[in-house]
């Protein structure tokens, strides 16, 4: 059956498990696969090769991806966890995103006690500059009803 929070689409899933390539400029030109689970209404493409320049550069690990999800593997799930959370909680999810549909946010958001919900149109599995406005002003709005709850 399929994961609690969502599986990602078969094209998502492709792209995740492919072995990246090992030079450098095979990687960041592969970078735009990841267009799939992105924000298809703000995707930048000279945006994400930058972002790829700058994520090879910092630290090539192509193993790291396979251990991050042998490790989410492993860990089982969450919703105990979840629920037993007394943060003042924001789920921020995308429509978009094919990686982890729009289920798993909204699932995340009901086994948090009192967790606020917002999902955004337009938004895939990434954090296109144009919502940022929109993000940053839930965020602080978020922080503000918290600090007058504490």
């Amino acid at each position: 059956g399929e994961p609690e929070f969502g599986s990602p689409t078969p094209e998502a899933a492709q792209v995740l498990l492919s072995p990246p390539p090992s030079d450098r400029e095979a990687y960041i030109e592969r970078s735009v696969d990841a267009k799939v689970w992105q924000s298809r209404r703000f995707h930048d493409p000279v945006e994400v090769r930058a972002a790829a320049a700058r994520s090879f550069d910092r630290s090539f690990y192509p193993e790291g991806a396979m251990r991050q999800l042998a490790a989410i593997h492993a860990s089982g799930s969450r919703a105990e966890a979840l629920q037993n959370l007394t943060t003042p909680t924001l789920v921020i999810h995308g429509r978009d995103d094919t990686l982890i549909p729009p289920s798993g946010g909204q699932r995340t958001a009901e086994l948090v006690p009192g967790a606020t919900l917002l999902l955004l149109a337009d938004m895939g599995h990434d954090v296109p500059a144009p919502l940022w406005p929109i993000m940053t002003t839930a965020i602080a709005h978020h922080a503000q009803l918290a600090d007058r709850l504490a």
